[in-house]
C-alpha cells in the first residue's frame, strides 16, 4: 500500500514539474517573439532616419535605449536598459547562487518582481508615445489592449506600424518634460 501512495505523488511531482516546464518554454517563447518584432521595428525606423549603426537595434539591452530615442524619451530608454540589465543579473544570481541565506533568496525575489512591473510600465510608456506618433485617436484603445494582454501585443503593433510615414520622419530631439 505505501508503494502506491509513493507511486501516486511522484506522478503528481512529475506532472507538476512538467507544467512548470511549459510554462517556462511559453515564457521564452514570448520574450523570443517580443524581442524579435521590436528589433525588426527599431531596425526599420533607425534605417529609414539614416542612422549611423541600425544594426545596434539588435543589440539586447541596448535597443531599449533606442526604443526611447524613438519616442523622444531618451532618458526612460536608458532607464529601462539599465532595469533590465539589472533584472537579469538578479535572476541569474538567484539561479546559481545555491547557498543564500533564505532572507536574501526572498528579498532578490521581490526585487526581481518589483522590476519586471516597472519594466512593464516603462516599455508600455514609451510604446505609447511611439503609437501616438502615428495614431491620435487609436493610441489609448492601443495601450490598453497591451496592458490587457501583457504587452504581448506591444511589439506586434510596434512592428505593424514600422514602415508608417510618421516614424519615418522621426528627428531625435532633446526630451521636454
Amino acid at each position: 500500500m505505501g508503494g502506491l501512495s509513493v507511486f501516486i505523488l511522484l506522478g503528481i511531482l512529475m506532472s507538476m514539474f512538467f507544467v512548470f516546464i511549459i510554462i517556462m518554454f511559453i515564457v521564452g517563447l514570448y520574450l523570443l517573439i517580443n524581442y524579435i518584432f521590436e528589433s525588426i521595428f527599431l531596425y526599420t525606423v533607425s534605417k529609414e532616419n539614416h542612422d549611423k549603426y541600425p544594426i545596434t537595434s539588435w543589440i539586447p539591452f541596448y535597443n531599449k535605449c533606442i526604443l526611447g530615442k524613438v519616442a523622444n524619451k531618451k532618458s526612460l530608454g536608458n532607464f529601462l536598459c539599465i532595469i533590465d540589465i539589472i533584472t537579469v543579473i538578479l535572476i541569474l544570481i538567484s539561479y546559481f547562487a545555491v547557498n543564500l541565506p533564505p532572507t536574501l533568496n526572498t528579498t532578490i525575489f521581490f526585487l526581481i518582481i518589483i522590476l519586471l512591473v516597472v519594466s512593464f510600465i516603462l516599455n508600455i510608456v514609451l510604446s505609447h508615445h511611439i503609437i501616438k506618433k502615428v495614431t491620435e485617436k487609436l493610441v489609448d484603445v492601443l495601450t490598453i489592449l497591451n496592458v490587457l494582454t501583457l504587452g504581448f501585443t506591444r511589439s506586434i503593433i510596434l512592428f505593424i506600424i514600422r514602415n508608417h510615414r510618421k516614424l519615418k520622419q522621426v528627428k531625435y530631439v532633446k526630451e521636454v518634460d
